[in-house]
């Protein structure tokens, strides 16, 4: 079900979808009757997407409420830092023979050393996904902008169903002869309440001249619009990264060509200008390769791999302060069949007793910083992945 601008309320579009059985009107409890609304509201906090959704039918008081903006971003929040991360999701794709696949699987189990087995479940997407690459190109407030075709990119919302494709995301031309994305991310614009995608890509002409076109997307306005690059001619180390939102600004490694070191050139989404972050400045000296960006308990961070021995992590405690940098953890190096031992993927996520989910090469693992061990989740249906990305469930609507 695609979201058309100007509609009513994603939380009634979406329930008046639901299937026959979940639209049965529900009788209202009599002890619901008597409790106080806070205390209801308090209980639905807690509660999965998929209930949530089902709850609408019970009357319309509690219709109201979950469809209302105040219950839809408490309920963000309260998703977003549950520390036991019992809404958060880990969403990978992978290629098969013929096309690709993306499967999603919950995160509580993924800390679980006790033997829990994890089910990764497959995508059923509610829109074409049939070609060959799937790619992902970033998650936002439980939003995936996801490109399951090439030239057909989505937002979606994994939890409602809900998706909207971005209609002319590239300009239609004769004379390309290449073409290739090398800038993109995805992100929440919080002084306009609007979502936005940025996206920077190279074409070469027939005539052997080389073209850099950069586009934001607003969400709020249904549309794309070009905006200026910023003054340097470098392409970033990382392309065809997907960009890393924090603090309202995508941000993107570009290298300097001296001693592996980077410039993090940021982009904000609210002024739309272009910015710099400096970088660790007391970085240990040693051969390491270019450095990569990646989230680490909700600020940025830098990942500096030092020739295969060991990865050192430092983040930014205090965004746009330099003097907030720390290093926070060392990551031994980790030899896996089948993946790249050097790769640790720049989405991380610290667990409820100080664990580290990272994504090594093309695996999920645990890593104890306590001990300095790994250990590999048990995972069904799941194998080594193309990319991996994290969201959480939420009602964000994309009407």
């Amino acid at each position: 079900m695609e979201a058309k601008p100007g509609s009513e309320s994603s939380i009634s579009s979406i329930s008046d979808h639901q299937p026959r059985r979940f639209r049965r009107r529900i009788q209202t409890p009599a002890a619901a009757e008597t409790l106080p609304e806070e205390i209801i509201e308090e209980i639905l906090l807690n509660l999965p997407v998929k209930s949530l959704l089902k709850f609408t039918s019970v009357s319309k008081s509690w219709r109201a409420l979950i469809s209302s903006n105040r219950f839809i971003e408490a309920h963000l929040e309260f998703s977003r830092k549950d520390p036991n991360f019992t809404h958060y999701r880990t969403i990978s794709t992978f290629l098969r023979p013929r096309n690709s696949s993306v499967k999603h699987c919950s995160f509580p189990s993924l800390f679980n050393g006790n033997g829990v087995v994890t089910d990764a479940v497959d995508v059923d997407f509610p829109f074409d996904s049939s070609k060959k690459i799937v790619r992902v190109m970033g998650t936002c407030n439980g939003l995936v902008c996801i490109a399951p075709n090439i030239g057909h990119w989505f937002l979606w919302n994994p939890s409602t169903r809900q998706y909207k494709q971005l209609r002319g995301v590239y300009d239609h031309r004769t004379d390309v002869v290449v073409k290739y994305d090398f800038k993109y991310g995805f992100g929440f614009d919080e002084s306009t309440r609007d979502y936005k995608v940025l996206l920077a890509h190279s074409v070469l002409s027939k005539d052997n001249r080389y073209e850099t076109t950069v586009k934001i997307y607003s969400l709020r306005t249904d549309s794309w619009k070009r905006i200026k690059f910023f003054n340097d001619s470098r392409h970033p180390s990382d392309s065809g990264v997907s960009g890393i939102f924090v603090s309202g600004k995508i941000h993107w490694c570009t290298d300097t060509g001296s001693n592996s070191r980077c410039d993090i050139v940021s982009f904000d989404l609210g002024s739309e200008v272009w910015g710099n972050v400096a970088e660790p400045s007391c970085v240990e000296s040693g051969c390491y390769d270019s450095p990569s960006l990646g989230v680490l308990d909700g600020c940025l961070c830098v990942l500096y791999d030092f020739s295969r021995s060991r990865i050192v992590v430092w983040v930014m405690k205090e965004y746009g302060v330099s003097e907030s940098w720390a290093k926070t953890v060392t990551v031994p190096y980790v030899r896996l069949p089948l993946s790249n031992p050097s790769i640790i993927r720049p989405s991380f996520c610290v667990g409820p007793k100080g664990e580290i989910l990272c994504m090594l090469g093309s695996s999920l693992m645990v890593y104890n910083p306590n001990d300095n061990r790994f250990r590999r989740p048990k995972m069904r249906n799941f194998g080594a992945f193309l990319e991996a990305h994290v969201y959480y469930e939420s009602l964000v609507s994309l009407a």
